[in-house]
Parts: structure tokens; C-alpha cells; sequence
């Protein structure tokens, strides 16, 4: 058969190659992430409390009635009895693979696990007990690599993957140079994510929780909403069980997703999206307003929310900001006032103060939205926070150090009242 050749420019070296209906094979070596799998049913096995256990890598938190839920990142659930901020006491622990979000709602908790969606019974949050489980409702989801090499390929069969061992791959290679493929690469969708509380109208304490502006989870009504990957799911709740009523494209890039006041705000690395929830089983676009690039969670309350954009590493530009956007026309937002942060993450508002997780905790007076960021109160800056709850005058930050409480209860005299510090 008749052959050709063409040319491909890349890193400033031009190469001739062959191109035909003939096969190649070649053997290959290449450095790459080799799937660990667990059995089905062992990572399906009905989860029970455990004594409590020391904190490692905490990260997001929900706040119902007079305890803490913390997610041991990709591990399991702390229970935390917070009757006495002062003095928290870590009660119990859940060991639940994959975990990363949770939420709860008439006193059933709601949490990912790699694939599955689990449900727990908390009426005795000392004692929790699994009480429902929707099979393979997060399709694809991968734990993070934490490195630039290709996943291996995945035989979905064996169970689910938990990690990843770094190995060299030699193996056999047959191809078609008729049907090149440059620069492919397997997606890594990383089990990530955080929560952020503001004043929720459809939350009270002991029937909905409260979680932080990092969530990816979302409770209105008698409906849970999930941002997972590119995709909105919603899923009715009843009694011990979830079903999915619906799911819908969204964007490739959104983060977080915040009720309030009878509509979602979702966080985008370029912009906020705002849903109706008319009707509450099928949320309808109303508007966006669009952003720098970064990533960014949103609280909100009255007519406005507080965006926190941040740059550097893999969230884009360098520059970050603290937006805030007046949504009093939700069909159609306007951008009021920017100002510039250092790193923000997470973020909380209670009435006339706003909390910021920015290289320690910043908390400025928001009486005036559109003048909130010239309105410094008190930085903390010992720690490094990643999300926060402020509810009843106690403020909830969780960082990479530890569990921090402070009280607000005089803006003029934030103090901080207790910690639990992480294992290292």
C-alpha cells in the first residue's frame, strides 16, 4: 500500500513520521499510577461507629444542633460533641472510604464514598448507624493521583479503586499510525472538595445542617442536591433512601454549591450560577455573572454574595479577589466592589460580619456590603483555614492544623475559645 509522511512541530524539534495502514507494534516503558482496588464487598460492608480517633487531614465540616461532623479526608467522619464550644469532645468515628462531603437532614446523614452515596442514622450522634446505601450514583470517581503520571488502565470489575501505587509499566503496544493520538492522557478526577455557611433560609438547627462554602452538597426542602464532576444530581429523600429524580449538565469547572432563599449559587472557576427551585426537582438556570479565573466559593445573604477567588497553582491567574455581586435582581446579578485577597478559601457571613479564610482568618464588617473589604475588623494569622461555619455567635473554622472556635459575640473582641489540633 501507498505510504506518506507528515510533519509534527513539537517542543521546537520537527519529526517526519510515517503515515499508512500498516500496524506498528513496539513495547513501551513508561512510569504510571497502577490502580489499588477493593473488593466490593468489603467496601460495601455495613459501616459502624468506632471509638473516637485523632484528626490527620481534616476537612469539610457540617454543624447539626449540638455536634460537629469533620470528614477525615477520604477516610471517614469524626463526630465531635460541641454542647460546649469551649470545650468540644471528640466522640466517635466512622471509617468510610472516599469520603469527602457530607450533609445532613432530619436526622439522616448523608455522605459520599467514592461511588456510592451513604446514608446514616444520627438521631444518637454518638452512635451513628448506616441505614441506607444508592449503588454507583458517582460513576468514575477516582482518588487523587498527587503526581503527573497517566492512570493505568482501569478494570472497573475488580472493585473500587482506593489508591495508587507508582510502578514502571513495560508492555506491548499495536497501533494504526493512520489514527495518531498526541498528547492523550487520562482525566484524574481527585476526590476533592470543602463546604461554608451563611443564613440559610431553608436550614434551622436539628432538621437541616448547616455546612461550610466549600460544599458540593446542598439541602432544600425534601430534595439533596450534588455537584459531581460536571454534572448537577438531584435526589429526592425519603425515609432511608435517596431517589434520583434528576441530573443535569452544568460546566466542566464547577466547584460549590450553596442554598439560599429558595434558589442555588454555584461556584465556577469563572463565574457564579444561579438556579431557581420553582420547581424543586428540576432547578432552571436564572443567570451568571462571570469572573477571573480561580476557584471559588460563595456565601450569601439579603440581597448579596461574597465571592473568594483564588489564583496560583491550579486554580489560574495569580491575581486573587473577594467579589461581591448584587443579586437582588437574581435574573440579573451585577458585580459591586473587588478587592484584593492573598489566598482565600472558604468563607462565612453572619449578619454584620464576614469571615475569610485568607493566610489565617480575616473577618470584616459587612454593614456595608459594597465597602466590606475596607473594613478590616481582626486577622488571625497563627493558622491556616480552610472553611468556616458561623452560627449562634461561635465561629467553626477548620484548617490543616485543626479544629478553631472563636467567639464573636462582641466584633470588637473576637476571641478564640478552644481548639483540637491534628495528629502529625
Amino acid at each position: 500500500m501507498k505510504k506518506f509522511s507528515f510533519f509534527i512541530a513539537f517542543a521546537g524539534v520537527l519529526l517526519l513520521l510515517p503515515y499508512g495502514c500498516d500496524q506498528i507494534k513496539s513495547t513501551v516503558t513508561y512510569t504510571a499510577n497502577d490502580p489499588v482496588y477493593m473488593p466490593f464487598s468489603e467496601f460495601r460492608a455495613t459501616k459502624a461507629a468506632k471509638a473516637a480517633a485523632k484528626m490527620v487531614n481534616p476537612g469539610k465540616i457540617c454543624l447539626y444542633g449540638d455536634y460537629l461532623f469533620i470528614s477525615e479526608v477520604s477516610k471517614g467522619i469524626h463526630i465531635i460533641d460541641n454542647s460546649q464550644p469551649a470545650n468540644p469532645k471528640s466522640v466517635a468515628f466512622v471509617e468510610l472510604p472516599g469520603n469527602i462531603d457530607i450533609t445532613i437532614n432530619n436526622n439522616i446523614l448523608y455522605a459520599d464514598s467514592f461511588i456510592d452515596l451513604v446514608l446514616f442514622d444520627v438521631s444518637n450522634p454518638d452512635q451513628p448507624k448506616e441505614c441506607g446505601r444508592a449503588l454507583d450514583v458517582f460513576p468514575n470517581v477516582l482518588p487523587s493521583t498527587g503526581n503527573d503520571y497517566p492512570i493505568r488502565e482501569i478494570d472497573w470489575s475488580k472493585g473500587v479503586v482506593v489508591g495508587w501505587e507508582v510502578k514502571t509499566i513495560t508492555e506491548k503496544e499495536e497501533f494504526y499510525p493512520n489514527y495518531p493520538c498526541f498528547g492523550c492522557y487520562y482525566l484524574d478526577y481527585g476526590a476533592q472538595s470543602w463546604n461554608s455557611a451563611g443564613k440559610r433560609t431553608s436550614s434551622s438547627p436539628g432538621v437541616t445542617s448547616f455546612t461550610g462554602s466549600m460544599s458540593r452538597f446542598a439541602v432544600f426542602g425534601e430534595y439533596l442536591y450534588v455537584v459531581n464532576s460536571s454534572m448537577l444530581k438531584v435526589f429526592l429523600l425519603h425515609e432511608n433512601a435517596v431517589i434520583k429524580v434528576n441530573e443535569q449538565y452544568l460546566s466542566w469547572n464547577v466547584e460549590t454549591i450553596f442554598p439560599y432563599d429558595g434558589k442555588l449559587f454555584l461556584g465556577t472557576t469563572n463565574g457564579l450560577m444561579i438556579f431557581g427551585l420553582t420547581d424543586p426537582s428540576k432547578p432552571n438556570w436564572l443567570s451568571s455573572v462571570a469572573h477571573i479565573v480561580g476557584c471559588d466559593p460563595v456565601v450569601v445573604q439579603d440581597d448579596y454574595a461574597y465571592v473568594t477567588i483564588r489564583g496560583g497553582n491550579l486554580c489560574g491567574q495569580n491575581l486573587s479577589l473577594l467579589d461581591v455581586i448584587d443579586i437582588s435582581n437574581p435574573l440579573a446579578p451585577q458585580l459591586k466592589a473587588s478587592y484584593n485577597m492573598k489566598e482565600p478559601f472558604g468563607l462565612g457571613i453572619d449578619d454584620n460580619l464576614l469571615f475569610v479564610c485568607d493566610q489565617g482568618l480575616t473577618v470584616f464588617d459587612a454593614s456595608d456590603p459594597i465597602k466590606v473589604g475596607a473594613k478590616l475588623i481582626k486577622q488571625f494569622g497563627s493558622i491556616h483555614g480552610f472553611d468556616v461555619i458561623p452560627y449562634n455567635q461561635n465561629l467553626i473554622l477548620i484548617g490543616n492544623d485543626g479544629l478553631y472556635q472563636y467567639d464573636y459575640s462582641d466584633m470588637n473582641n473576637i476571641k478564640q475559645v478552644s481548639v483540637i489540633k491534628v495528629d502529625k
